[in-house]
């Protein structure tokens, strides 16, 4: 998932004339002067899919895989112990959701905007924003929300409370699901057009956000999850939304760099040992064999220690850990935003709290198989030992730490919304890092961009005072749906 340039950097705005000739002597008649609507879109998903899930330049993906300790670090375990505290937002504003934008901007100008834009990529981009927006915000918390993109017209945005961005999130996903008719969308790679998964896709999100804020508004909560599956859900793996790389320069897995050539990502022994304990069918798909069992013919897993100093890192070899699996790591390997699994999960944990229809327990066995399926497990009996485990079979008093600690398995390499789901549900009890460095608890956000505090000072601050009481941007501080 390497990072795309900004198609806008590409454009050619103008030239100040010192004659009445100078632009018409000065213009290439090869020279592209308009992009497509389809051209947005298609660079929009894969830089927003880059930065939210991957590993390239920003890439969110990693923090959240370390801090839900899905990955460990095997050398400059810097991330796994907290040390830097700032990430920065500025080229997802800068270039997909700014690109987006444009498509939304453009169909609102009709014939006199410049560019031709249908109805349902209008749709499909505010779609793809809300997204965006969603995970952001539970990365960072407050933001630039409804004064951000207006570029000259808001210099320097307010930051939006997080209650006001999720309700903003909510609406526009209503509203940009229901606007879809059934033609298809031009430029989409991720549903290759299809404006009936899209619409499901909205609808799942709003189901997402729902349960989202269960801790901190109950009577919200209900009301976003039951309008989300009166609207429909995800109804199958069809609708799982993944973006599947081509493998070329411009379109590669990001983490392919990180697993082929860098080995600083292994698979954390937090997940190795969880999965090995339940007898989990994922663990090969998940993880390699260790390379010095292999030597002897024998296909054992280890998972790599978390959050250790980098001498102690240095002092475990490479070949007796085992590393992601090449199902998330070559080149053509998928980027997913949301699955199938993760729908059912929620609405088992909807039913288990009353809101909607269904048996919680079975909904969440079928959240697990539709996992085990995603990932190419398809044996009934194994799937069904697995479900008859102590540690895994269904208990009603115990739901919120089985739906809690099945998500966390089941959104492997989901960085930012497996670290969310996990923050919000507390399962399974991973422990912080013993070397942590700036706060002694696993985060519980990322801190704002360094040069916000030059460059949009006064709203910056005001954030900050608003959430965390102080001028301080703390790694441990809270998000607003993130209570104990």
């Amino acid at each position: 998932m390497r990072r795309f340039v900004s198609l806008f950097a590409l454009i050619v705005t103008g030239l100040s004339a010192c004659t009445d000739n100078f632009e018409t002597l000065n213009t290439d008649p090869l020279a592209r002067t308009e992009i497509t609507a389809a051209e947005l879109i298609t660079e929009a998903e894969y830089s927003l899919v880059d930065q939210l899930l991957g590993s390239g330049f920003e890439g969110l993906g990693p923090y959240g895989l370390h801090y839900v300790q899905h990955l460990s670090q095997t050398r400059r375990t810097d991330v796994t112990r907290y040390d830097e505290a700032q990430s920065s937002f500025y080229s997802l504003y800068t270039g997909g959701l700014r690109n987006l934008q444009t498509v939304i901007d453009g169909h609102a100008a009709g014939a006199e905007g410049a560019v031709t834009v249908s109805g349902n990529q209008a749709a499909v981009a505010r779609i793809l924003q809300e997204w965006a927006y969603l995970s952001m915000t539970d990365v960072w918390g407050d933001l630039p929300y409804t004064e951000a993109l207006r570029g000259q017209d808001a210099p320097t945005p307010v930051y939006d409370d997080q209650q006001t961005i999720y309700r903003g999130v909510v609406s526009s996903l209503a509203a940009a699901g229901e606007a879809l008719n059934d033609e298809p969308i031009e430029g989409d790679v991720i549903y290759h057009g299809d404006p009936k998964r899209w619409r499901r896709f909205a609808n799942s999100l709003i189901l997402r956000a729902g349960l989202r804020v269960s801790g901190v508004n109950d009577q919200l909560s209900k009301e976003w999850v039951k309008l989300a599956l009166k609207r429909g859900v995800i109804t199958d793996s069809s609708g799982t939304a993944a973006l599947v790389f081509t493998g070329t320069e411009t379109t590669t897995n990001s983490f392919t760099l990180d697993a082929l050539y860098d080995y600083n990502f292994a698979t954390s022994e937090a997940l190795v040992d969880f999965l090995l304990v339940r007898d989990d069918p994922r663990l090969p798909v998940y993880a390699q064999p260790t390379w010095a069992g292999l030597v002897f013919g024998k296909e054992e897993y280890a998972g790599m220690p978390y959050g250790i100093t980098p001498e102690e890192a240095a002092d475990i070899p490479l070949d007796e850990v085992s590393f992601p699996g090449p199902a998330f790591t070559m080149e053509t390997a998928p980027a997913v935003l949301l699955t199938y699994s993760e729908v059912l999960f929620n609405r088992a944990e909807a039913a288990a709290r009353g809101w909607a229809e269904g048996n919680p327990g079975q909904l969440y066995r079928q959240a697990i198989k539709a996992s085990m399926q995603q990932h190419g497990i398809t044996d009934e009996a194994l799937i069904a030992n697995y479900l008859a485990h102590e540690k895994v079979a269904y208990e009603p008093g115990r739901s919120t730490q089985l739906i809690g600690e099945q998500k966390w398995i089941s959104l492997y390499f989901q960085g930012v919304e497996a670290w969310s789901a996990w923050r919000r549900l507390g399962y399974p009890e991973l422990q912080p890092a013993p070397a942590a460095i700036s706060v002694p608890t696993i985060p519980t956000r990322r801190g704002y961009p360094g040069e916000e505090f030059a460059f949009n000072n006064l709203n910056y601050l005001e954030a900050l005072r608003r959430q965390f009481g102080g001028d301080e941007d703390p790694l441990d501080g809270r998000v607003w749906w993130d209570v104990d």
